[in-house]
This record gives C-alpha cells, structure tokens and sequence, in this order.
C-alpha cells in the first residue's frame, strides 16, 4: 500500500519576529517546489521601498495598510509558502484572511531564543532598535502576549526553536 504524503499547496508561516518564518519558509517553498513569498519583499517591491524605510518615513500605521495589500495579493495566487511579518496577524482582519485562505502555521518560539536570535540584527528590526538590551526579554514577552491570541488561531502550532524543515513538512502532511 502506497502511502504518499500530500502537502498542502497554501502555506503561511507566522509568529513573532526573529521565529524563523523567512528562513523556514525559504526551506520549506524548496523542499515542496512552490513558489516562497516573504511579505516585506512584496511590499518593498509594490510600493517601491523596504519595510524599514516605509516604517520609518511614514510610520507604523501607513507600513500596515501596505503590509494589508500586500497580503491579499499573495493570497490571490494558487501556490506558495508566505512568511508573514512578525505583527501582520495581529491588523485589520489579515488573520481571518490568511485562515480563510492558506494553511497557517504558528512558528512557536520561547522567549530566550527570540532574544537570542533578535539582539544580533536589532539594527534591521524597527520595533526594537531602540530598545535596550537589557530591556529586550521584558519586550519580548510583553508583545508576544499581545499578539498571541492571532497566532493561536493557525490551524497548526510548531515548536521552532529548534525546528528543522523536515519536521516541519512532516507537520503539514497528510497521507493520501
């Protein structure tokens, strides 16, 4: 008997910044031969800047209505794997979008690798560049509580800290 996995053809990854969602996401769109979309690029590459400078230039709430158009253009398409931005579930109805839409995946991370893995590239993370290193974990945790109950609604929970892509596609699997 023949048991060939399936994988879903929508895929997106969310949860907090620095949880892998860009890297695993990369993996995994190779892994299952469909297209990765990284929803900062799409940005960038709508409306003709970086995330960063977006946020930076006009602010946060103007970086969200982007981030908003840019996630529905990607949801249009019929394959991919889409990291999502640390806060995208969190605006708008972007969360009832991507369930409505994908399968969504909670990378899951505990607060002393985000910390871990953020502190190194805080340059390139508007949210926090200006938050002391000493003050980072408090942060951390404080907006992972706030953001928490929009990642609970992924139809799937994974443990990332040490998380591999092969785990990962075993979590998605369905056996045919």
């Amino acid at each position: 008997m023949n048991m060939e996995k399936i994988y879903p053809q929508k895929i997106a990854l969310v949860g907090y910044m620095g949880a892998g969602k860009t890297c695993m996401g990369r993996s995994l769109s190779l892994a299952l031969d469909l297209p990765f979309y990284d929803l900062d690029e799409v940005i960038g590459q709508l409306f003709g800047c970086n995330q960063v400078d977006l946020m930076k230039r006009k602010g946060e709430l103007a970086f969200r209505e982007a981030e908003r158009k840019a996630l529905h253009v990607v949801l249009k398409k019929k394959k991919f794997v889409l990291a999502c931005g640390g806060g995208t579930p969190a605006y708008y109805d972007n969360m009832d979008a991507l369930t409505k839409s994908a399968n969504v995946v909670f990378l899951d991370c505990q607060i002393p690798t985000l910390v871990a893995r953020l502190t190194p590239e805080k340059n390139q993370r508007p949210l926090i560049e200006s938050v002391p290193d000493e003050e980072l974990e408090t942060f951390i945790g404080k907006h992972l509580f706030e953001r928490r109950s929009f990642y609970e609604k992924a139809a799937l929970k994974v443990p990332a800290d040490m998380l591999t892509v092969d785990q990962l596609k075993d979590a998605l699997s369905v056996s045919a």
